[in-house]
């Protein structure tokens, strides 16, 4: 057993929550007032059994130690340190301890720097070239490759012990014994502000997941570091600002077009550790993702952590189908330069970024705006900010500013506790979440579920990504599962694994759920493609085509009554 699953086993959570807040009695679990937020009833639910907190008023969420460093403002480590200590169980974290896993990931990065220049690595050189990564740049970035076997870099490193390799992550722990973490990947190694190698990030080629990033270890800490920060740094000052992207070769690719104040939040979650490292050496960022990627709630909810923590944020829009790295590749400097001067301050952005994806026209529409906005409200601490916000959204809804404002107050509201409220509602997408990572779902649907990954929203997909991870080393423990996730994916899953399901079947409401999230969905897509094809078909007169596609739209309506009637 590593440290990490040591502390969370003997940590009694009742115990630390009940330093810092009066916690009473509820059922088989607690509940207190929560010190995250104004709370005048008690919204706070903590669960000895499962070891998982949240507050169901302001959402926040986690394990014992995401309280800890909460509570405390202390990094992952820290609150670990702190933990470990009181607990009586060593951590190797010593500085001499600490340079010999420094000098370990070295190792590993020459291991894979040396593989793709090698006769293996041929396929990971090509997919460079491909995408406009010259080998002058693999030096500079450290890019490696990792072989397809199952103990290359074991055999080379095993002088260091397979346990120091576990530790690090570079290794998985199997039935049959330990084994390589990163097989057949293009590698990017992640290195701390002072340019070490703190972890490692491998690409597959094809397959899931796509990213397979080393886990939490004494080195490194999951939204703690920026990707390219050593590289970035003094450009960053020079210039005033930094240009936050949101993968490896987004980075790589501005940096070689001349835009070297580029760094990557490696995913859209910010986090506050990114932020505090970010205002060391600025006071202004460019938020730089893909117009999608920019919009999610993940994204947003990053741009108010970077203004919390005293930054000016604008955001950057691509055109449509372009991302940095595309864009920068194909356009050149100068373009991306333009892109740039033209980002939008952040608190505008929010506003246009609600209201793309409703209908405004329609009540429902006003509705979904305001009700994604108060998400947001709590964390708005400036009250200039408040207002300009709640201007916008008047002007933009065509609502008297008052009641806007009491819109988005309505989720600060005194509520009763967190026992006598009605069971929060849980889509379907919350269900399949909640039945896999409490393995509860057969194998051969998960193989679907996982197939269809883009069907996630931006922080389940996180979720589902890392339980895949997990899940290659053995069976997934969800209470190991909420620490390897940003603060918000944490939160989110907390909650769920904390709401008692109180349904007659399991498995009918697990067949519900696939119906709804997975099932008909994508029969939707498939016939909506069908009709089109007919209307093509119709277009060029193509009879045969036109009887081989209504047979299969009426195919495809069979198949869709029959999935109902099964309801």
């Amino acid at each position: 057993m590593g440290a990490l699953e040591e502390i969370k086993a003997r940590v009694n959570i009742v115990d630390l929550i009940g330093r810092y807040v009066a916690l009473k009695p509820a059922g088989k679990n607690y509940k207190a007032r929560c010190p995250f937020h104004p709370d005048d009833t008690p919204s706070l639910m903590v669960s000895p059994e499962k070891g998982l907190w949240h507050c169901f008023g302001c959402g926040a969420g986690g394990d014992a130690i995401t309280f800890l460093m909460r509570i405390e403002r202390l990094s992952f480590q820290e609150a670990l340190a702190k933990l470990a200590q009181e607990l009586g169980i060593e951590l190797r974290q010593g500085g001499e301890g600490k340079a010999r896993l420094f000098q370990v990931n070295l190792e590993a990065l020459r291991f894979f720097q040396r593989e793709l220049r090698g006769p293996s690595g041929e396929k990971a050189r090509a997919y460079l070239l491909s995408r406009g990564i010259e080998e002058k740049l693999w030096e500079k970035w450290g890019l490696g490759y990792a072989p397809p076997g199952w103990d290359g870099l074991l055999r080379v490193l095993s002088r260091f012990g397979v346990q120091t390799l576990l530790e690090l992550g570079l290794l998985i722990m199997g039935e049959r014994g330990p084994y390589d973490r990163f097989r057949d990947r293009l590698i990017f190694p992640i290195r701390d502000e002072q340019g070490r190698v703190v972890a490692f990030a491998g690409r597959a080629f094809e397959g899931d997941p796509k990213y397979l990033n080393t886990p939490n270890s004494p080195l490194f800490t999951k939204g703690t570091v920026l990707y390219g920060l050593d590289l970035a740094k003094e450009a960053i000052r020079r210039k005033g600002r930094a240009v936050v992207v949101e993968g490896y070769t987004d980075v790589i690719t501005l940096h070689a077009v001349g835009v070297e104040e580029a760094v990557a939040s490696m995913g859209t979650s910010l986090t506050e550790d990114q932020a505090r490292l970010l205002s060391r050496h600025t006071e202004e960022v460019v938020i730089a993702y893909d117009r999608d990627a920019a919009g999610e709630a993940s994204a947003l909810r990053g741009m108010f952590i970077l203004h919390g923590a005293g930054l000016r944020v604008r955001v950057a829009s691509f055109p449509p189908e372009e991302d940095p790295d595309s864009f920068a590749r194909k356009a050149g400097k100068k373009a991306v330069e333009e892109v740039l001067a033209q980002a939008q301050p952040f608190h505008e952005f929010f506003v246009t970024a609600l209201s793309s994806r409703h209908d405004l026209s329609q009540p429902a529409g006003k509705e979904a705006v305001l009700r994604e906005a108060r998400e947001f409200w709590p964390t708005i601490k400036s009250a200039v900010l408040r207002l300009e916000i709640a201007q916008k959204l008047a002007d933009l809804l065509g609502l008297p500013l008052e009641e806007v404002q009491e819109a988005l107050r309505g989720v600060t509201k005194p509520v009763s506790s967190a026992e006598e409220k009605e069971e929060p509602l849980l889509t379907p997408e919350d269900l399949v979440v909640k039945f896999l990572v409490e393995g509860k779902i057969p194998d051969s649907v998960v193989t679907e579920i996982l197939a269809e990954e883009r069907r996630f929203s931006e922080v389940y997909r996180e979720v589902v990504r890392r339980w895949t991870e997990l899940r290659a080393e053995g069976v997934p423990d969800p209470g190991l599962l909420v620490p390897s996730l940003s603060p918000t994916a944490a939160a989110r899953l907390s909650r769920l694994l904390l709401l008692d399901l109180k349904v007659a079947d399991e498995n009918q409401a697990l067949e519900e759920a696939l119906l709804r999230f997975l099932y008909l969905p994508r029969l939707a897509e498939r016939m909506e493609a069908v009709k089109l094809a007919l209307k093509d078909a119709e277009r060029r007169g193509d009879q045969e085509a036109l009887r081989h596609l209504t047979l299969e739209f009426q195919r495809l309506c069979r198949e869709r009554f029959e999935l109902l009637r099964r309801r």
